[in-house]
């Protein structure tokens, strides 16, 4: 997650409560505040001006999904809990448009989310919006010109990894169909820089995905760019300006984890 000049790396399997804090401009990593429960599997955002400036958290998995919510604002010393989500979720994902939250996909503990909650950090407010076309869970999620999207994922299961690509245009509260990812994967992430979106990572069944591709909306077509130097899953992606961020993650299916950080500047 991005905020503020720094890229934080927030609960997950190996330190459910443990949030990280690298500064890009000193290439240097350090610890902030404690996460008020050990979580994995959390959806995170950040919106970075405004009253309802902070670092935003919501469910995840502690033992199994749960609705509760937090913000670490700036400058604080701990995490304040906000209103909890409708319902419990956790495998989601979630992009900021202007000032809300919107929480995609997912897994509430007995079967995969359609609706999809749209929090208002200015009035402290939840509400469901249009379903997502196409439930799944371990999806990544990224803003795209004003729209709210969500990017591969799976049906509870390695075996069933998807590509397909989709984004909610708040202004007609409907999601739109795009073109689908050209590899099927799930446990990914994705990050925006203009009108590019930039799409990494997965696991399966035989291990775990390398690839890294591009979706350039001005031309609404899928590209290649270079393999991740060291595949896996879970992992978290960041754009700074130009520069592709790749954090952490599991080398090998299932819950393994390595502290590998990685750079892609797009050209």
């Amino acid at each position: 997650m991005l905020f503020r000049g720094g890229i934080y790396v927030i609960g997950g399997f190996g330190g459910g409560s443990v949030v990280e804090r690298y500064d890009i401009g000193l290439d240097r990593w350090s610890r902030a505040p404690d996460l008020p429960v050990s979580v994995d599997h959390a959806m995170a955002a950040a919106i970075d001006a405004g009253d309802g400036a902070g670092i935003y958290l919501m469910g995840g998995n502690a033992g199994a999904p749960i609705a509760r919510a937090f913000v670490l604002a700036p400058g604080a010393s701990s995490w304040r809990e906000i209103a909890r989500m409708p319902n419990p979720r956790s495998q989601a994902a979630a992009a900021v448009l202007g000032s809300v939250v919107y929480v995609v996909g997912g897994f509430d503990g007995a079967r995969l989310v359609a609706p999809t909650y749209a929090y208002d950090v200015t009035t402290d407010r939840w509400r469901e919006v249009a379903a997502i076309l196409t439930p799944r869970d371990h999806l990544a999620g990224a803003a795209l010109r004003g729209r709210a999207c969500a990017i591969g994922g799976r049906m509870l299961s390695l075996t069933t990894n998807l590509a397909a690509f989709e984004c909610y245009d708040p202004q007609r509260d409907a999601w739109v169909r795009m073109p689908d990812a050209p590899t099927p994967r799930g446990g990914v992430g994705a990050a925006t820089y203009g009108d590019k979106l930039v799409f990494v990572g997965g696991e399966q069944p035989n291990g775990t995905y390398r690839e890294v591709e591009l979706f350039d909306a001005a031309t609404a077509r899928w590209s290649r760019l270079p393999d991740l130097p060291t595949p896996r899953h879970g992992l978290g992606v960041v754009a700074s300006g130009p520069v592709v961020y790749v954090m952490s993650g599991g080398p090998t299916p299932g819950g393994s984890q390595i502290p590998i950080c990685e750079a892609l500047t797009l050209q």
